[in-house]
């Protein structure tokens, strides 16, 4: 008793906080090539941020691999997919956040005979939580492992500028089998192109180099212009397994010349690619605008 004699001395503690079911999880993986679902472990220390919304929670399920938001409001929203430690390239996608509630069913029904906003973005029903599955490319600046069979480089118009946001595809080998490898340059021009498939035996004697097909796309000039302004901001929804008639709006077919790095022009055709199976190679890919 207190010295009144009336209350207590003790006290309940306070209840634990019991954090809500998450409203956005994303399992990354890293990029492996076009038709492959993504190569395990899942990626942990991303950065989820939803565009316009402050305060949005993130967790970590280390169990299931999946990065998650809490307390996001319903409706169509941007995120903004990053790396603080610069391992992965960064990514966005647009998805419909559903409600906690379900809708009344006497609830009016508005914008009949037209798609709401976001109607083609990842969405789940009324109380459930949204997951979507996500491959990364690997970041120019990231350790390349040794034997690692990669081309690293800048793609930059005649006059050195770089161009951001360009499309690499190349053909490789992944399990013996003929592969499409997708990959993008950054805010600066700088790609990396891993090649793991590409590896030689060790019980082999070194091989040969060879060469690959490669096919480069750039930004419209639009699309160019806003990301100079602001790379994130700009950078397209869905660039991960983005249709062919989406790309051709935003992106352009451009011959390019390859150029080592002291400045020597490659002495190979147009729309090959030398590689050194089990060595990291520098070509700079010159456009010729």
């Amino acid at each position: 008793m207190s010295a009144t004699g009336l209350l207590p001395a003790w006290r309940f503690a306070p209840p634990p906080r019991i954090q809500a079911e998450p409203a956005l999880s994303v399992h990354a993986l890293r990029y492996e090539a076009e038709g492959r679902p993504g190569g395990l472990p899942a990626i942990a220390g991303l950065r989820l941020q939803a565009v316009g919304v402050a305060g949005a929670e993130q967790g970590f399920d280390p169990i299931t691999g999946v990065t998650s938001l809490h307390e996001l409001p319903p409706g169509p929203r941007r995120i903004l997919v990053t790396d603080p430690q610069r391992r992965y390239l960064p990514a966005a996608l647009t998805v419909v956040v559903p409600s906690r509630f379900p809708a009344r069913p006497t609830a009016p029904q508005s914008g009949i005979g037209a798609p709401p906003r976001g109607a083609n973005a990842p969405q789940a029903r009324a109380g459930a939580a949204l997951r979507v599955s996500l491959r990364l490319r690997p970041s120019p600046g990231r350790a390349i492992p040794a034997g690692m069979t990669a081309v690293i480089g800048r793609l930059r118009d005649a006059r050195g500028r770089g161009i951001a946001l360009g499309r690499l595809e190349c053909a490789t080998l992944l399990h013996g089998q003929l592969v499409r490898l997708v990959t993008w340059s950054d805010a600066d021009g700088s790609f990396a192109l891993l090649l793991p498939g590409e590896a030689p035996r060790l019980d082999a004697p070194p091989p040969a180099p060879v060469s690959r097909g490669l096919e480069v796309r750039v930004p419209v000039p639009a699309l160019a212009a806003a990301l100079a302004t602001d790379f994130l901001a700009a950078l397209p929804d869905g660039l991960d397994g983005m249709d062919e008639g989406r790309q051709a709006l935003l992106f352009t077919p451009c011959p390019v010349q390859l150029r080592a790095a002291d400045g020597t022009p490659c002495d190979q055709p147009a729309g090959l690619l030398p590689i050194r199976p089990g060595r990291t190679i520098r070509w700079d890919l010159v456009a010729p605008h």
